[in-house]
């Protein structure tokens, strides 16, 4: 164990309890998600078994590469439902890893990471999306950044977060 000052151990608290409550959103919103995805299936007469979803949303939600992208609200809803499944559990190992007194600057870089890889991989299919955000101008991106305005503005915010994160760390390598 090392030994830290105060300033030190003050941030240290400070992210940890930013983590979780981060963690504990998600945890509250995953059933919140699952019925509006249930409700909104079942409102345009498209048959969506709520329990097999429960079960297993991973694989029991449809496909982001199957949905239009007109349907910003599905598209929005499934990755939101995907990211609350994952990222606990990566929040969890990392609040762990800022308890036993790792450093906070490296463990705080590797969730970047890891949180990268996971909504990378959740975003992967979006194809239309990413193309869309090349032909945005820097005036939009900045307000879409700062302030999104609906679920399309919140799929291309994460989009933008990714890139940057590719960028930032191909510079690094």
């Amino acid at each position: 164990m090392g030994v830290f000052n105060i300033n030190e151990n003050q941030e240290r608290v400070q992210i940890i309890e930013k983590m979780l409550t981060y963690k504990i959103h998600l945890e509250n919103s995953f059933d919140y998600l699952i019925d509006e995805i249930v409700n909104y299936y079942n409102s345009n007469n498209q048959k969506l078994d709520a329990n097999k979803v429960v079960e297993d949303p991973i694989n029991g939600l449809k496909d982001l590469k199957d949905i239009s992208f007109e349907n910003s609200y599905e598209a929005y809803l499934i990755t939101q439902i995907k990211i609350s499944i994952l990222l606990p559990r990566v929040i969890e190992e990392h609040v762990k890893k800022l308890n036993v007194d790792d450093n906070i600057d490296i463990v705080l870089e590797l969730f970047e990471l890891k949180v990268y890889d996971i909504k990378k991989n959740i975003y992967s299919s979006l194809d239309e999306w990413k193309m869309l955000l090349d032909h945005i101008d820097d005036e939009r991106i900045s307000k879409i950044s700062s302030n999104p305005k609906g679920h399309s503005d919140l799929l291309l915010k994460e989009l933008l977060w990714i890139r940057k994160c590719e960028e930032k760390h191909s510079r690094n390598v």
